[in-house]
């Protein structure tokens, strides 16, 4: 693969998992993940009658408290809010609800800023037990733990500039990984539900990254951090029986379709990774947090949800088309 196209699939690994900021922090995992066999049986494949989320800005609605697109608002979705439009899932109805969840749809909990700490300090993993109990909700995503390796909080940079001692940081690996745990423990004592669960990635591979911190060695402290927590989670997804993502296999998928400048081609139109913008021909969202814009939220929502729940849950769900995911956008046809 040449250097051009390695930086190109290193912006589309980051628009995955660089969410949930002030500031776009661009990242890529921090190492393949690999399917381990579960010693513990799954849930039964059963149909989708309510999806219940847990996580950060990666999954919070853009539609809602974070009024995302400016004049193109319409048409700025997130991966939920395109899966609700084009596929009719059930992340329950869309109302205020009050903290921690804010306003957007009542089976989602996800928090821009939030992290594997605030996600329990808020009691989001409970609310979304309750909903499991109730029998609301009979499938779970989770996706978080970014904000705990972000540049914009200065998780990263005080990892990388040595102001966390080394039992410092690994009194933060090993309680990243129980908050995530107990969040799960706690919806799967609610009731046995098919869940997947993504995992982290790692800021210091790709270009922006690199500049910003370009000490190697200092780097590699945070990849290796960033590592033992999806070791952490590696064990708790084989334990548990669940579903652990990572985005290697998605940005690979996407390659056959980026050229050398960074430009993607959906259906007829071209998409440019590297910009920034409201306009949905960017692969960015200019606001401040550089979130994936209506184009690549789509893509996401194949990659990351449809995808694993199918293959691992056989919930038989059609992928959104290119020609979904462009009517999501506001466009149709060529360029």
């Amino acid at each position: 693969m040449t250097q051009a196209k390695t930086i190109v699939l290193s912006i589309a690994m980051a628009l995955v998992v660089a969410t949930g900021c002030r500031s776009f922090p661009i990242a890529t995992p921090a190492m393949p993940r690999k399917s381990i066999p579960s010693p513990q049986p799954r849930p039964d494949s059963k149909p989708i009658t309510g999806v219940g989320i847990l996580g950060d800005s990666s999954s919070d609605e853009y539609r809602a408290d974070d009024n995302r697109g400016g004049p193109y608002a319409a048409t700025t979705l997130n991966w939920v809010e395109q899966l609700v439009q084009s596929r009719g899932l059930n992340f329950g109805p869309w109302g205020t609800w009050g903290e921690p969840r804010r306003t957007g749809y009542k089976y989602n909990w996800s928090r821009s800023g939030a992290t594997a700490q605030s996600l329990i300090d808020s009691g989001a993993h409970l609310g979304l037990a309750r909903q499991v109990a109730n029998g609301e909700v009979s499938h779970v995503f989770i996706w978080i733990g970014g904000n705990d390796f972000a540049t914009w909080n200065n998780t990263y940079a005080n990892i990388y500039n040595g102001l966390v001692s080394n039992a410092e940081l690994q009194a933060r690996i090993e309680s990243i990984v129980a908050n995530i745990s107990l969040a799960v423990d706690t919806v799967q004592q609610a009731g046995r539900v098919p869940m997947v669960m993504v995992a982290l990635g790692d800021r210091g591979i790709a270009p922006d990254a690199i500049g910003q911190f370009p000490d190697a060695t200092k780097r590699q402290r945070v990849t290796d951090a960033v590592n033992a927590v999806n070791e952490g989670l590696e064990t708790l997804a084989a334990a548990r029986g669940i579903e652990l993502i990572d985005v290697n296999s998605f940005a690979i998928s996407l390659r056959n379709r980026i050229d050398q400048n960074g430009v993607m081609r959906i259906g007829g139109q071209a998409i440019d990774l590297f910009g920034y913008g409201k306009e949905p021909h960017m692969g960015r969202l200019d606001d401040d947090d550089g979130h994936a814009g209506t184009v690549f939220s789509g893509l996401i929502a194949n990659a990351l949800f449809l995808e694993p729940f199918n293959r691992a849950y056989g919930t038989g769900l059609a992928p959104l088309t290119d020609e979904e995911i462009l009517r999501a956008a506001g466009m149709a046809g060529g360029r």
